[in-house]
């Protein structure tokens, strides 16, 4: 098979983006409801009132669930862009310093060799483990619908589709107020979504 384990874990990021979706579409719907009529006071010139446009805190788990989503679309978008340096400022925010020359730099290399990702992985979250800050995403992800093709022609590059069943651990940590993806290791063992 030709994906290298950099490769099987690009592919693998991007089903994150689904999960987060699937998540918060009920909370969208509910936001779309009508609200029922208010009388407001009559507006005075001199009096101004104060609405506070504050967030609710989310709990660590909820961070860690969108940072690792934020990083599989950011990880997406940084493939499709096929340039280094936009391809660096959408990874930025979701991984790790340290880790973002060696993504992009084997995103280049399947550039350079006329090669471009095709399809959609789908994401299964198995579990979430948040421990201070240090936090593990274990998901058991289908990549078979993803792979290379050739950018030129279209065809499908020989063994560069994905696998049904990728086992993968996520790590990140909390860094200056963000959680950052610092490393994603595959399991050798398939796991069943």
């Amino acid at each position: 098979m030709r994906l290298s384990r950099s490769r099987v874990a690009l592919l693998t990021s991007r089903r994150r983006a689904v999960i987060v979706a699937v998540a918060i579409a009920p909370a969208i719907a509910a936001c779309n409801g009508t609200a029922p009529p208010v009388s407001l006071p009559p507006k005075s010139p001199s009096t101004t009132l104060a609405v506070s446009s504050t967030p609710a805190a989310q709990s660590a788990r909820q961070q860690v669930i969108a940072a690792f989503t934020g990083y599989t679309d950011a990880l997406s978008q940084a493939e499709k862009s096929r340039n280094a340096t936009e391809a660096r400022e959408l990874l930025r925010p979701y991984l790790a310093a340290s880790r973002i020359d060696a993504t992009v730099q084997t995103m280049s290399s399947f550039w350079s060799s006329g090669e471009v990702f095709y399809g959609q992985d789908v994401l299964h979250i198995m579990s979430i483990a948040v421990k201070g800050t240090t936090a593990f995403v274990h998901d058991c992800d289908d990549t078979s619908g993803m792979g290379l093709e050739n950018s030129v022609t279209g065809q499908v590059v020989p063994g560069s589709t994905g696998i049904p069943h990728v086992n993968l651990i996520t790590r990140l940590d909390l860094a200056g107020g963000r959680w950052l993806v610092q490393v994603q290791v595959i399991e050798d063992v398939p796991c069943a979504a």
